[in-house]
């Protein structure tokens, strides 16, 4: 049985409701630097955005002789929000880099990414 659309907004309101945190999404931009070259620069493209940031087990490891961190939080954000793993996210002063996002499944109800603590 599929869910009607009128459900599932229902579902998706219900979830958002579920997001006691705020955090601000930033997205890495170019800028001149005035001598011909570039730099990047982190900008915020989301600010005050709800969101619920939870930290899971992780662990590292080696994989093909390299050495791979896992990601160690989850964050929750409405099913609609946009995020790329080429984003950051700040949340209470720390930022975390997105590792994975969910996207393109059928009937999600919220927008999960995995994060690795970088500052």
């Amino acid at each position: 049985m599929t869910l009607s659309a009128s459900d599932m907004a229902y579902v998706r309101a219900q979830a958002e409701t579920a997001l006691p945190d705020t955090v601000t999404i930033e997205r890495l931009t170019q800028v001149d630097d005035t001598v011909g070259g570039q730099t990047e620069r982190w900008d915020p493209v989301y600010t005050d955005v709800a969101a619920r940031l939870a930290e899971r087990t992780g662990s590292e490891g080696i994989m093909a002789a390299r050495e791979a961190v896992e990601a160690q939080w989850v964050l929750t954000l409405a099913y609609d929000q946009d995020i790329t793993e080429k984003d950051r996210v700040i949340h209470a002063g720390l930022t975390y880099e997105v590792v994975f996002v969910n996207t393109g499944r059928s009937f999600d109800t919220v927008r999960r990414c995995f994060l690795a603590r970088i500052a």
